[in-house]
Order: structure tokens, then C-alpha cells, then sequence
């Protein structure tokens, strides 16, 4: 490769990373806002929807900005939340907006009490007590 397309690779590269930053730190304030005013189904059914205009990423743009929604997400007001997150991949990601959006729960006084979760990620299998699918 010359250097030429090696800079050319690297600008374009660095372009894609700004918009997914910048799209992904859009739609976290907005995601953060409606969880606590939305029901997991209303609120998962309209990002879904936008997630499925997306568009179809390839492998490592997906790579990408899932890399950017987890490393955003730790600096978001109360810290990192898996809630947050998985909205945040299903209104951004045509293929986690395709798959079944899990919350996990145990009974109190058991720890973890919950997490969220794009089911083809198999987070959460085998570790609580009841499991909704939406």
C-alpha cells in the first residue's frame, strides 16, 4: 500500500470514528432523558425503529461503534448502565435493532439485581431469576 491510500485509509477512518461519536453522543443524551420518562416497550419499539434505517455496518464499523457506545457510556452522568447502552446499540445498530432486547432480574437481595442486554450477545443466559424479551 503507498502511503498515499495508507493516508487516504487513516483520514477516512478518522471520519467515520468522529460521526459515530458524535451520532452516538447525540442519541446517549436523548436515550438518558427518555428511559426515565418511557417504558421499556414503547421506548425500545421507537429506537428500534430508527435502528432499522440505519443501514447495514460492516463488521468492523460495527466493531466501532459498539467501542464507542461502551467507552461514551462510562462517562455519562451515574457512571456506565447496560440499560443505557443496549438502547443506545438498538437506536444506532440495524443488527441489534433486529434482535430480541432482554432485561434480566433476580429476586431482591440477590446480586446482580439486573442487566440489559441485545440477546445475540448472550450476556446475560443462566443468571437471572426471570427474563423479559421485547
Amino acid at each position: 500500500m503507498t502511503a498515499a491510500r495508507r493516508a487516504l485509509r487513516i483520514l477516512s477512518e478518522g471520519r467515520a470514528l468522529a460521526h459515530d461519536l458524535r451520532v452516538t453522543m447525540a442519541t446517549m443524551r436523548e436515550v438518558e432523558k427518555a428511559r426515565f420518562l418511557e417504558g421499556p416497550a414503547p421506548l425500545v419499539a421507537r429506537l428500534r425503529e430508527r435502528g432499522l434505517q440505519a443501514g447495514v455496518r460492516t463488521p468492523e464499523a460495527r466493531r466501532r461503534l459498539l467501542r464507542v457506545i461502551h467507552h461514551l457510556d462510562r462517562f455519562m452522568s451515574g457512571g456506565p448502565n447496560c440499560y443505557r447502552r443496549s438502547l443506545v446499540r438498538v437506536a444506532l445498530d440495524e443488527r441489534s435493532a433486529r434482535e430480541p432486547f432482554v432485561l434480566g432480574l433476580n429476586r431482591p437481595n440477590d446480586a446482580p439485581n439486573g442487566h440489559a442486554w441485545i440477546e445475540a450477545d448472550g450476556e446475560g443466559a443462566e443468571r437471572f431469576d426471570v427474563e423479559f424479551r421485547i
